[in-house]
């Protein structure tokens, strides 16, 4: 059964499917950091908060799940290019999940001279059996 823990292997899958944001990044997608020694532009990706949707019947199998999404890049436009495709590789609608985009923010990260785009979106996983 895949629980809402699982859902960052369904959310790794889905990114992985989009031809665009894996032909940019060079399949470079990771769960919490960056490995050493990997070179931009990657995504990063990790679930600030997950919430059990229950009802009077008890669990429902919908759990609610607050996920950050980084495009990282050498320069700010190749950060904004992989933001924009993994903008259009997250479902709005689908059978197992939706993303909805709440907020998204630039960033430089001096010292190291890496441009990030940082995504929060809100998402509804409906577990599998």
């Amino acid at each position: 059964m895949m629980t809402g823990v699982d859902f960052e292997k369904v959310l790794f899958g889905t990114l992985m499917q989009n031809d665009e944001l894996v032909e940019l990044v060079d399949g470079k997608i990771y769960a919490l950091r960056i490995p050493n020694g990997t070179y931009l532009p990657c995504v990063t990706f990790q679930r600030l908060s997950g919430m059990p949707a229950h009802t009077l019947q008890g669990h429902s199998g919908l759990e609610e799940i607050n996920l950050q999404v980084d495009a990282w890049g050498r320069s700010y436009e190749e950060a904004k290019n992989v933001a924009k495709a993994v903008r259009s590789a997250m479902p709005e609608t689908g059978s197992v999940f939706g993303a909805h985009l709440i907020t998204d923010a630039d960033f430089y990260e001096d010292g190291v001279n890496y441009y990030r785009i940082s995504m929060e979106f809100t998402c509804w996983y409906l577990e599998q059996e």
